[in-house]
């Protein structure tokens, strides 16, 4: 008999910890759990550790599942909280962060014996491949229980999106000041802004929305302004359900286009018309396709999605709940918010302030051509740009180390890690990786849609199969 295998789990959010949940409901042998984070805060991701009652969930309850075998799981769960609950609600995602983590110790409570989980508070800066399993080595100066080198059979990669970078060179001294701000979902620097007079907030996205929510929170707070390039924020859900149907996709043999996809949202769209709907109802029905067609697509076709359609879809993809949708359109028409198609020329100091330079459009119905550049100084500056968009730059440890020595490979657009659609990774040669497995927006290159609680629970329960009966058994 051998030693107990080991899975070394790098990142305790929501992905990671849902690979745990797995392991521990599964496992009918002995099996050892390292779970692994940064701010020892196990369960809830970034996202949802946010304490803003606002900041609510942008897919209502009713498909919140942690569990594909369990679609009403998170909704009883709400419903012993508040009984009247309905699966149209959009609780605070805050809420759903308590969720996650009584998942973890529920499943932790219930496992079989010999089935063991190891929280470790830790931060992981490199992995070494070492024989059938690898070495995860940390930062010993931020590990709490004085360990550095962990040994295991297997490693699930589960480190959340990828940090986008700043639009253009910022001033250190900015950030010391507090003055910029280049992580919209940190509340506590965040929350000083709602005193200031005039707010920059970098990004369009979802996030943008956080953040506007937190500052205009009183009555009195700053003026907001958000820019984007496209200048175009998320639309609202309305109140219901849509109605999901998966689209049928008639390729006759042959391999999908992107056109395929498009083709497959009109008829979507208009089957759901018919019926009473519009467009949400499409783009969710599209959302039971897309991961198996993406996989297909050219990459020619993928990269003209990115540079053509990326920031529309969006918008209409990721939603926010009409509460916030109402309190958003309110802060538009009162002239509290503006958002505008502006890009970032620079960013300087200016004392207590930060001077912009901004480059957008003219107004409509104005003489004047080309672009237009705007110099104004601003209380404060809140990035909330978006993931990044370059795996092997923009990652963190131990990605770029694993990629440079061929142990994992970027996928063919370069947003991601490229793996196998049971979460293997694949490595430099085309190899399927017996030492790494991938779930989470890590795979967004490859599949697209794989940031949303319904990708992550059949990922997560994907892998735990699949470690579970390759693993040797002690």
């Amino acid at each position: 008999m051998g030693s107990v295998p080991r899975i070394g789990i790098i990142g305790g959010g929501a992905s990671g910890s849902l690979v745990a949940v797995n392991l521990m409901r599964e496992a009918r042998h002995p099996v050892e759990i390292v779970l692994v984070d940064d701010t020892g805060e196990f369960g809830p991701g970034v996202p949802y550790r946010t304490t803003n009652p606002e900041h609510r969930l942008n897919v209502p309850a009713a498909r919140m599942s942690a569990f594909d075998d369990d679609r009403d799981h998170f909704l009883n769960w709400m419903r012993k909280i508040d009984p009247g609950t309905g699966g149209d609600a959009y609780p605070s995602r805050g809420i759903y962060g308590q969720y996650l983590k009584e998942l973890l110790e529920s499943a932790e409570a219930g496992r079989q014996s010999g089935v063991n989980l190891n929280r470790v508070h830790g931060r992981v800066i490199e992995v070494k491949p070492s024989g059938e399993g690898a070495v995860l080595v940390l930062d010993e100066s931020r590990t709490t229980d004085g360990s550095s080198r962990l040994t295991v059979d297997h490693v699930v990669i589960a480190t959340g999106p990828i940090a986008g970078a700043d639009p253009v060179p910022v001033p250190e001294s900015l950030v010391e000041k507090g003055i910029y701000v280049p992580n919209a979902w940190d509340e506590a620097a965040v929350s000083p802004a709602r005193s200031d007079r005039s707010v920059l907030v970098i990004g369009t996205g979802l996030t943008m929305v956080d953040a506007v929510l937190t500052l205009t929170s009183d009555a009195e707070g700053p003026d907001i302004r958000a820019v984007s390039r496209s200048g175009l924020a998320p639309k609202a859900h309305l109140r219901g359900l849509t109605m999901v149907k998966r689209p049928d996709l008639r390729l006759e043999g042959r391999p999908p286009r992107i056109q395929d996809l498009m083709a497959a949202f009109t008829s979507e769209f208009a089957r759901a018309t018919r019926e009473g709907g519009g467009w949400r109802d499409a783009v969710d029905s599209l959302r039971l396709i897309t991961g198996e067609v993406w996989r297909q697509l050219p990459t020619g076709d993928k990269l003209w999605f990115l540079e053509n359609l990326n920031r529309i879809w969006e918008v209409h993809r990721y939603r926010m709940a009409p509460e916030n949708g109402h309190r958003f359109d309110q802060l538009l028409a009162s002239g509290r918010l503006e958002v505008s198609a502006t890009r970032i020329g620079a960013i300087e100091d200016a004392g207590e302030k930060a001077r912009v330079t901004l480059i957008g459009k003219p107004v409509t119905g104005t003489d004047r051509p080309g672009e237009v550049t705007e110099v104004a100084e601003f209380d404060r500056i809140i990035a909330a740009c978006g993931a990044g968009t370059d795996v092997s730059r923009d990652s963190p440890a131990p990605i770029p180390a694993l990629i440079a020595a061929g142990h994992l490979r970027p996928d063919d657009i370069n947003l991601g890690l490229d793996v196998d659609p049971d979460g293997a990774a694949i490595d430099l040669s085309g190899k399927r990786s017996e030492t790494f497995s991938v779930l989470g927006s890590l795979r967004r290159g490859v599949e697209w849609e794989t940031i949303g609680v319904i990708e992550l629970r059949w990922q997560s329960a994907a892998i735990a199969d699949r470690l579970l009966k390759d693993l040797p058994r002690a």
